[in-house]
């Protein structure tokens, strides 16, 4: 394993061997830098010439050509990433919802699942409700939303995320009632809030309660079932298919990340990603605009990771 927080530039141009690499399986996070698109997960033309979406698709096919499995690991649903898994049709394996969940995507079978139960999804948004907050509450691959709450969207979100709410989130009339009489299990409530101040009020709150508490990089807070984090679905994922830590590669950008780059035999933290887990990574890959998930792939097919 290379050295912590090696700096990996200038790799254009590279020779590709016909050789397999080491990695069997690299974990990449759904944010856009991770797969060269932008915030709005548009092909826009404002956004083309800091994006390479093309260069991280051959790279993608590249890789699965060498035997190794690309999985995508995000926080959001499954359902909010079909631009993703449109754009690279080589990933097969998704864990979704910040480890709540592991998939096939080819099969649609449930590889892990460890969801909070219906009371506990309860009291937990007993606690969000009091702050000024957005709030998502994951279920059944389902996100909903108070249709007030999205009235006011932009007070707690990028206005550019709205599109992406409105095609693959469900809107309800009364958010309250229907988590008073839910009976499902919940993969985890995701809360963007209208400010700092607000966010740590409310992070301050639910750390004391006996859950998995992080945050996805933004003004946020999300909280799962404390036995999940995204480590622990990828090593859960990782036994299922037979596949040793040592050739696994995560890559990731918060702090939502961090117990999935622990668990990895190399964890990658991207160049813009935030500086504590640049701190706990093997590796600082090129931010987004440089092409760094590209890089660790070739990489990886070279066998030099």
């Amino acid at each position: 394993m290379a050295a912590k927080k090696e700096e990996i530039v200038n790799f254009g141009g590279l020779i590709y061997p016909e050789g397999a690499g080491k990695m069997s399986l690299i974990f990449m996070v759904s944010r856009y830098f991770a797969y060269g698109y932008p915030s709005c997960g548009r092909r826009c033309r404002r956004h083309a010439r800091h994006c390479r979406p093309a260069r991280v698709q051959a790279a993608a096919q590249r890789a699965l050509e060498h035997g190794i499995q690309l999985v995508l690991c995000t926080g959001r649903a499954p359902g909010e990433c079909w631009y993703i898994l449109d754009a690279l049709p080589q990933i097969r394996y998704a864990v979704t919802q910040t480890g709540a969940i592991a998939q096939d995507l080819k099969t649609g079978e449930t590889l892990y699942h460890c969801p909070l139960s219906p009371d506990d999804a309860r009291l937990i948004y007993s606690h969000v409700r009091r702050y000024d907050g957005l709030v998502n509450f994951f279920s059944g691959g389902i996100v909903y939303n108070s249709k007030e709450q999205m009235a006011r969207f932009e007070r707690y979100y990028p206005a550019d995320f709205r599109w992406l709410f409105e095609r693959s989130h469900e809107f309800v009339d009364d958010l309250d009632a229907m988590v008073a009489g839910w009976g499902k299990p919940v993969e985890k409530l995701y809360v963007p809030f209208s400010s700092q101040e607000e966010c740590e009020r409310a992070m301050a709150d639910l750390t004391k309660l006996p859950y998995f508490v992080t945050g996805a990089g933004y003004v946020d807070l999300e909280v799962m079932n404390p036995n999940t984090s995204k480590g622990i679905a990828l090593a859960a994922l990782c036994k299922k298919l037979g596949i040793p830590r040592e050739q696994v590669m995560a890559i990731g950008d918060s702090g939502n990340d961090a117990a999935m780059l622990d668990f990895a035999g190399v964890g990658v933290a991207m160049g813009n990603g935030e500086e504590a887990l640049k701190q706990k990574a093997d590796l600082i890959a090129p931010t987004n605009e440089e092409g760094g998930v590209a890089d660790m792939l070739e990489l990886a097919i070279k066998g030099e990771i």
